[in-house]
């Protein structure tokens, strides 16, 4: 092999070595994502919410450490789940509720099904939400339990995972003179979770579209298909708002690409009037 033969190699490799580098760096370094949420309503201001989505832990799952560390360095008051904790694949729910348990030391947890749950048979299913409860998860299905933050309520709704949302329900669970928020899997209902009364709804789902192109965002989402509208980020409706998370974890498509696992940490604020 000549000189030139050799350079062109070498420079092949070395592109298949970085692309190699940054696509485990995308895929397995979690970010933080760090957003102000500023509300009418008084005495809230302060209370942090560490939103975490789609983990997918399957039954030989990568270590969670840093998760945890993270999620602990961040101080939140009370922690999010919506959805697809688990995999729909998976059997074994150990590393799941070992993961959830250690985070019940850190705030309470709150969590709510999504598809994958909801595809899983239904003894598995029973498993999974048994062993949620005992690590001291609050599983939330249709329904809303207080708490209490500088003596004001939240009122903290979950709904189960379904592919069309009952507005009613989220109407019927919110609570006059509360701060509502609500956990629900599927973001691209956002603006009818903030009309049915929800001041701050928490979604996952759409895996921050997947893979993200610059100018151009996000490529394709569960139910939404291509170049979805709502697949990460803050989305503000009037006085209300969506907050939607990147995710953890890969399910079906096994990279992503531009498009970092994320913790999500949502901080209320007082609303300054211009």
């Amino acid at each position: 092999m000549n000189n030139k033969k050799l350079k062109i190699a070498a420079a092949a490799a070395l592109v298949m070595a970085a692309s190699a580098g940054y696509i485990a760096y995308e895929n397995l370094f979690i970010g933080v994502s760090e957003y102000s949420l500023p509300l009418s309503a008084s005495g809230y201001e302060g209370l942090k919410i560490c939103h975490l989505s789609d983990i997918h832990v399957k039954t030989n799952p990568r270590d969670y450490s840093r998760l945890i560390r993270l999620c602990a360095e961040g101080e939140p008051d009370l922690i999010f789940i919506t959805g697809d904790l688990f995999d729909s694949r998976a059997s074994d729910f150990t590393a799941a509720a070992t993961l959830c348990e250690t985070l019940c030391d850190i705030a309470p947890v709150y969590f709510v099904t999504g598809n994958h749950e909801e595809k899983l048979p239904a003894d598995l299913y029973e498993r999974a939400i048994s062993s949620l409860t005992a690590a001291g998860v609050k599983v939330l299905g249709d329904k809303a339990e207080k708490f209490y933050y500088n003596e004001r309520p939240v009122n903290i709704i979950g709904v189960y995972d379904r592919e069309s949302p009952d507005y009613g329900l989220i109407n019927a669970l919110c609570e006059d003179g509360a701060l509502n928020l609500l956990l629900s899997h599927r973001p691209q209902f956002a603006e009818g979770y903030a009309e049915a009364g929800a001041d701050i709804a928490f979604c996952g789902h759409a895996h921050g579209g997947q893979a993200r192109l610059p100018f151009v965002g996000g490529i394709i989402a569960p139910d939404q298909f291509f170049f979805p509208e709502l697949y990460e980020g803050v989305h503000r409706f009037g006085e209300r708002f969506t907050v939607i998370s990147r995710g953890l974890g890969n399910s079906i498509i096994p990279v992503r690409v531009n498009n970092r696992p994320e913790i999500v940490f949502a901080t209320v604020e007082s609303e300054v009037e211009a």
